[in-house]
């Protein structure tokens, strides 16, 4: 008897305590707080390019490196004490390999991690954090590419599921495009103004053109470049809705009129400034300049329209503006350049500090 009292005591135990954290919880006795300076941190916002020039074109305005860099988790006396009896696993996830990235200008960052499986939601405004793991009863395979329209909606490269994922701004699935094999391992994408998408696949070295719907509209060609594509990994579409495409493995980047046809490459192999050792994330600011990221090298160079070299970024290393193996990279509407800092498994934000006569 002592042991059957023994063993519901226990039960009784840990159902009132399971049930009071979960009252805890609905009650927001675990409440999050974030730093008020959401976009510029002091301590490394007097990091600018050119360096010891009187008037910077780039500014560094501060570093993402996981959840505890915006939020802390504030706790009751009760929440501690659970703590202590029950132990605790984070709610949060740190960063692993974060490779694409898309953000609203509003506050709301998305950052693909495929190693792990999930799109990080950074919600600066609500001063929040959620993760996408889902599409619908499907869970995300491995993420990469990341976009958003004009409509706020998300689409998500999936190149385990060698197709793309289409979310609403709070994280919802809406539907899941298999692209009917046309796709192998789909990376990055853009999107037009139409809403059409540009969907590039380093494996099947092509790049897919899809409407909002998932509907294939054709692919772009480069049979009269110089080389075809070999590897394109990332894209980005301007103001004019001409195409540009990282093509990684031939060191350049091939330029598109908003037609498809083939208009130019800039780039070459080299180490120096202007040259590409493996071209990947690209982007455009509001003066159409051109930031392509070079995981080699280290850093984002930035062309103006003309193809011209205006200026690059960072070296190798792991202090503020330094770079390990950066993947991607997105501009929003404000000019926020944020950089994908791959092995140092955090996100860098810098300013365009836009003039009216441009860079």
């Amino acid at each position: 008897m002592g042991m059957r009292r023994d063993g519901s005591l226990k039960r009784f135990v840990c159902a009132m305590t399971m049930t009071v954290l979960v009252c805890m919880l609905l009650s927001g006795c675990l409440a999050h707080t974030m730093d008020p300076s959401a976009w510029q941190d002091p301590q490394v916002s007097s990091i600018t390019w050119p360096q010891a020039k009187p008037n910077p074109k780039i500014r560094l305005v501060r570093l993402i490196e996981g959840p505890f860099d915006l939020i802390e988790r504030e706790k009751s006396a009760w929440g501690k004490a659970l703590t202590a009896i029950l132990g605790e696993k984070d709610e949060y996830l740190d960063f692993y390999n974060p490779h694409g990235l898309a953000a609203d200008g509003a506050g709301v960052i998305y950052i693909t991690d495929p190693p792990l499986g999930v799109i990080h939601r950074y919600d600066l405004a609500s001063r929040s954090i959620s993760y996408i793991a889902q599409a619908g009863e499907r869970p995300l395979g491995t993420p990469f590419g990341v976009v958003l329209d004009r409509e706020g909606n998300l689409y998500v490269t999936d190149s385990q599921f060698a197709g793309i994922h289409k979310f609403n701004g709070s994280g919802e699935h809406i539907a899941s495009f298999e692209a009917q094999g046309k796709l192998q391992r789909p990376s990055g994408l853009a999107v037009n103004s139409r809403g059409d998408l540009y969907v590039a696949d380093p494996v099947a070295n092509s790049v897919v053109i899809f409407d909002s719907r998932g509907t294939i509209r054709g692919e772009l060609s480069s049979s009269s470049a110089p080389t075809p594509f070999n590897r394109p990994m990332y894209v980005s579409v301007d103001r004019f809705d001409n195409v540009y495409v990282t093509d990684t493995l031939n060191f350049t980047v091939k330029v598109f009129d908003a037609g498809g046809t083939y208009r130019r490459s800039q780039g070459a192999i080299g180490d120096a400034p202007g040259f590409f050792a493996r071209p990947k994330g690209i982007s455009h600011d509001s003066d159409g300049n051109l930031y392509v990221i070079d995981s080699i090298l280290a850093n984002f160079q930035i062309f103006n329209p003309q193809g011209e070299l205006l200026l690059y970024i960072g070296q190798e290393g792991g202090r503020p503006g330094e770079m390990m193996l950066p993947c991607g990279i997105f501009i929003d509407r404000h000019d926020r350049i944020y950089v994908a800092d791959t092995f140092n498994h955090r996100i860098q934000v810098f300013q365009y500090l836009k003039e009216k006569a441009g860079l």
